[in-house]
């Protein structure tokens, strides 16, 4: 993964640029931390797989973005001026973030407990 992959990455799915962008580069930072603690054990990725990864680590960060400035208007309404906001963008983050997760399930160690033989 590189760093400049996964920001263009949260660029992309939050509509961020410039000064914006540069102040929410820490959680792309923590998101790449984290999603390199769930590689398999003993991998070292492809640059194909790394792509992918950068994808994941990105739509991450946005998800956890999404997290941090909830809380925006639901509806308003001044004079003839009327603006609603109907969809909820961590909603729909997490979901992107469950199918980015899928994309690299080859790639990242199953969670919760596993079962499986042991040899003695």
């Amino acid at each position: 993964m590189r760093l400049n992959q996964v920001i263009d990455r949260f660029a992309l799915v939050s509509g961020l640029c410039g000064e914006e962008l540069s102040r929410w580069t820490p959680l792309c930072v923590d998101a790449m931390n984290q999603v390199s603690k769930m590689l398999r054990p003993n991998m070292t990725p492809s640059e194909a797989d790394s792509l992918r990864l950068s994808a994941f680590a990105g739509v991450l960060a946005y998800y956890k973005y999404t997290l941090y400035s909830r809380g925006g208007i639901k509806a308003f309404t001044a004079g003839s001026l009327s603006i609603t906001e109907e969809d909820d963008k961590s909603r729909r983050a997490k979901l992107l973030w469950e199918a980015e997760r899928e994309s690299v399930a080859d790639l990242i160690a199953p969670e919760g407990f596993f079962f499986g033989r042991v040899r003695v």
